[in-house]
């Protein structure tokens, strides 16, 4: 089984075990929206490896992330959807990273920031654009430097620009919680947002 040999792949056992765990709670959760056993469900990668349904429905858009013993998982009823969720780990090269990876105005702005609030800064922008090329489903192909967005926490979350596309096609939602940094991106207007925790079955 795909999923069998995808969990092996993993050094870790703790890693492996959460990978498990998590992927466990996604069938779980999409087999709700499908209305099947979870164990029926059908997987298909896309061009990049982004992961979709292929059986018994494909209309189910979905997207998962998982960070030290947090999960998250996205189903969205249309259009393409991104999540991304990181701890929020004080040991970042902050501006060797922002200046690596992020667009000239992103970097700038969270380098001219004050040391006690760079670090949320980046880690927001961080999860921002990881949501966003992972709901265009592109992978490592996408670059985060060709698209800008908001980088504060306290600021809406939104695309600022993107080369060669329109920015107003995508909405971009804030889920953090206290220690983590987390960004959900669906394509088309705002969404009304449902947030729930999932309870394994008996």
């Amino acid at each position: 089984m795909e999923e069998e040999e995808r969990a092996a792949r993993f050094r870790s056992l703790k890693l492996r075990e959460r990978w498990t765990v998590a992927r466990g709670a996604l069938r779980c959760i999409l087999a709700q929206y499908a209305r099947c056993k979870p164990d029926v469900l059908v997987f298909r990668a896309g061009p990049h490896g982004k992961p979709a349904l292929a059986w018994p429905v494909e209309d189910i858009h979905f997207n998962l992330s998982h960070t030290a013993g947090l999960a998250l998982v996205a189903v969205a009823g249309n259009g393409r959807v991104g999540v991304d969720a990181e701890i929020v780990r004080p040991e970042i090269e902050v501006a060797d990273l922002s200046r690596r990876f992020f667009a000239p105005a992103e970097a700038a702005e969270i380098l001219a920031l004050s040391a006690d609030v760079r670090l949320a800064a980046f880690f927001t922008c961080w999860t921002r654009k990881e949501a966003f090329v992972k709901a265009l489903g592109g992978g490592l192909s996408v670059p985060l430097d060709r698209f800008q967005v908001s980088i504060r926490s306290e600021q809406p979350a939104r695309l600022l620009w993107l080369d060669g596309g329109e920015s107003d096609q995508w909405s971009f939602l804030d889920v953090s919680e206290p220690g983590v940094a987390a960004a959900l991106v669906v394509e088309g207007p705002a969404p009304v947002l449902r947030r729930m925790n999932f309870v394994p079955p008996s």
